[in-house]
């Protein structure tokens, strides 16, 4: 439980340091290269956030003391290999949700959330609420849960 409580707190960390990067280079790079300067931003909050993501999974979390160069390329590889296939699995699951659900399912939720008291508190709209609930309530928790798994079983597995 020690492992999983601070896999998810060094998680929420490197959101943090995913957010505070893309942020900071949107605001150097916008007023220069206009709105497309997100793809740019994004690839690079990206891998600083994957390379903090792997020093502290591998140190605090997964507690792998070994610099061995070997098992370090090892690590690297596969830390880097299960995160892109884990933003393969949040982009299509977001795509499947999005863009094939949502328009089959669009009228009962819009009803449901006319319902719902928080909406008149927050205001949101059914389809933000959907995207919310979905992105935020489901797909992260999913791919944080085969994230987690895939280091411990395959990652780190010398560590544990």
């Amino acid at each position: 439980m020690r492992e999983f409580v601070v896999y998810f707190f060094f998680g929420v960390l490197t959101t943090l340091v995913n957010f505070a990067v893309f942020e900071g280079l949107e605001l150097l790079l916008k007023p220069r290269w206009g709105k497309r300067s997100y793809l740019f931003s994004n690839i690079v909050a990206f891998v600083a956030s994957l390379v903090f993501g792997f020093v502290v999974n591998k140190l605090f979390v997964f507690r792998s003391t070994s610099w061995e160069r070997s098992l370090v390329l090892h690590e690297a590889w596969t830390f880097s290999a299960a995160r892109l296939c884990s933003f393969g699995l949040d982009y299509l699951l977001t795509y499947v949700f999005f863009d094939l659900l949502w328009p089959r399912c669009e009228a009962w939720f819009t009803s449901l959330w006319r319902r719902v008291p928080i909406k008149k508190i927050a205001g949101i709209p059914p389809e933000k609420a959907f995207r919310l609930l979905v992105k935020w309530g489901f797909i992260a928790v999913l791919v944080t849960v085969s994230n987690y798994f895939f280091s411990k079983l395959v990652v780190f597995k010398e560590a544990a």
